[in-house]
């Protein structure tokens, strides 16, 4: 399938689809200082907080 999408200014932000950049075998960039923070249990990742959420729900 190829889609014909008008062109978008040189100027305009990146669009990122969800999902696209997994698709195309393209790991998520992390900045470096928050990957430190989740290391350092300074801070939950999303999936540690679903996680979380879903075991309360549980009980």
């Amino acid at each position: 399938m190829i889609l014909h999408l008008p062109p978008m200014p040189t100027d305009a932000p990146p669009v990122i689809v969800p999902g696209l950049l997994t698709a195309l075998g393209v790991t998520r960039r992390v900045d470096p200082d928050f990957q430190a923070s989740i290391d350092g249990g300074f801070t939950e990742s999303f999936e540690d907080y679903c996680n979380r959420i879903s075991q309360k729900e549980a009980k």
